[in-house]
């Protein structure tokens, strides 16, 4: 019999709870419902940025000094001059004008350019990288001493509103010199929109 009265107060005691649970559904339903709608708001931003990232502006070029495969000198000049790298390897975006040597930033942002100059002769070489007719930064060499040639560069990181035009110029009085090998280069790409 004592058996049975402690069967009937387990099976009370689990009737009532079953009848009048701690949890409460509805609170907890609620809970759910907003987990769905942040996981929900996720996704549509994960798809914007991916959408953002496709539209995203794609600029990078890359060219050397002459196409031509044979030697090739510019300068020494009174003045200084704009010099054209026409061998373009790389120009996504067509921000590069090989015409005109400048390039031009399709849109705001930073931006990071780099050029290599090559000096076999006797004569001081120098070139310095302008934007919008303003001197940034230049590299220079004296003529080769103990060897026969001598390389010198440089590089920039640099924030560009929209049509800013950067150029590399020849410094006055200096030559630069081409080949075949092609060591007299330009370079840049965007880095990222702002």
């Amino acid at each position: 019999m004592e058996i049975g009265i402690l069967l009937l107060c387990v099976w009370t005691t689990l009737a009532q709870d079953l009848m009048s649970p701690t949890i409460d559904i509805l609170a907890e339903l609620k809970k759910i419902k907003t987990m769905e709608e942040k996981l929900n708001a996720l996704n549509d931003e994960v798809r914007e940025l991916r959408t953002k990232n496709e539209e995203r502006a794609k600029v990078a070029f890359s060219a050397s000094l002459s196409s031509s495969a044979g030697i090739k000198y510019f300068g020494p000049y009174a003045e200084a001059i704009t010099l054209v790298y026409e061998n373009v390897l790389t120009n996504i975006g067509n921000a590069y004008d090989t015409n005109t040597g400048a390039f031009t930033a399709p849109v705001k942002g930073v931006y990071f350019f780099n050029f290599v100059v090559f000096n076999p002769y006797d004569i001081s070489t120098g070139v310095k990288l302008l934007k919008n007719g303003n001197l940034v930064v230049a590299a220079s060499d004296n003529p080769p001493g103990q060897d026969t040639e001598d390389t010198t560069c440089n590089s920039v990181s640099l924030i560009l509103e929209q049509g800013d035009q950067i150029r590399l110029q020849l410094i006055e009085n200096r030559r630069i010199y081409t080949d075949a090998l092609r060591r007299n280069t330009f370079s840049g790409h965007l880095l990222f929109t702002m």
